[in-house]
Parts: C-alpha cells; structure tokens; sequence
C-alpha cells in the first residue's frame, strides 16, 4: 500500500512540474526548466548556472555566475521559442511576460486540462494495478475476501483523494491562466 500511494504521490510531482513550464501571465522560474544552455561542456539547465529571481509578477531576472554566459542563456531562451525576448543589461538578463490574448488563454486552459486528465488517468491505472494484485493475493490466499474488501475501500479513498487534488490544482492553474 505504501507503495501505492508513494506511486501516486509521484504522479502528483510531475503533474506540478508540468504545469509549472506552462506560462501564465505570471512570471514563473518553472517557465525556464526545460531549457539547457552549455556550461564548461556539458549541456545544464539555466538554474544551475545563474540566479533566477521574480522581481514582480511580470519579470523574470537571470544573473549569470559568470559574465561569458549573458549571450549563451540568452540565445538558449531564444532557440526554446517560449514567446519570451531576453533584454541583456549588463551582467544581467531580464525577461518581461507580454501580456496573453483571450484566444491563447483559452488554448493554455485546454492544454492543462488535458495534462491533468492524463494525470487523473495514471492515477486511475495505478488503482486498477494494485486491485489486480489484490484479486491476485486473495486467489493465492494470502489474504482474505474482508481483507481484501477493506483494502479496496483504502486503494479507492485513496484514488479519490488525488484525483480531487489534481482537480484543485487544475482549479488554480485555470485562475491564473484567466487573470490578468
């Protein structure tokens, strides 16, 4: 059962990490996570190489450790296509949200909702797995039929714990796309 719901638990991480990459009219470091930029040959995301901080909701602050690296994060921002524009100031790179169309609001609400449906979807495979080795352990008789009944009730608790969860961050996810 632990594991179960450890499984589950996961599912939820990487629902939150998903959606963070998706861009709001909120400046989010979660925006830059899937852009990598060469670092003393290796291939790194942006954070580990420079500060990331939110000055306001609308700006994005890049320092870059070293001074060289100003014009390689910039060009890697640029080369992700995320719809932002660095500006270089000095040692520093500053990215300004634009402000979202109605139309684009409307298309990032439909792709967080798919992202979460197929999240709710793993979490409802997770549940027919463990009920299959549930069927399983009481064939073998390992457990009994009440065992496995209050087991059933616990696995579908569960589900339905994470499933309102996913629902409530798909919730806050849709306020923030919408808001100005």
């Amino acid at each position: 059962m632990k594991d179960f719901i450890s499984k589950m638990d996961k599912v939820i991480e990487n629902l939150k990490q998903e959606l963070a990459k998706i861009r709001t009219s909120r400046a989010s470091a979660g925006i830059l996570d899937g852009i990598t930029v060469s670092y003393y040959g290796q291939a790194v995301p942006i954070k580990s190489c420079a500060t990331i901080n939110i000055p306001d909701p609308k700006t994005i602050e890049i320092m870059p450790w070293e001074a060289n690296m100003v014009p390689v994060i910039s060009s890697a921002i640029l080369k992700a296509n995320i719809g932002l524009n660095p500006q270089t100031s000095g040692n520093k790179l500053r990215l300004t949200m634009p402000p979202l169309t109605l139309e684009r609001r409307t298309q990032l609400k439909k792709i967080v909702h798919n992202i979460c449906e197929d999240h709710k979807i793993s979490i409802r495979n997770l549940r027919r797995k463990q009920l299959e080795i549930l069927d399983e352990q009481e064939k073998e008789k390992e457990i009994t039929k009440d065992e496995k009944f209050r087991a059933e009730k616990d696995i579908q608790k569960k589900t339905d714990e994470k499933i309102k969860e996913i629902d409530e961050i798909f919730s806050k996810k849709e306020k923030e796309i919408m808001e100005e």
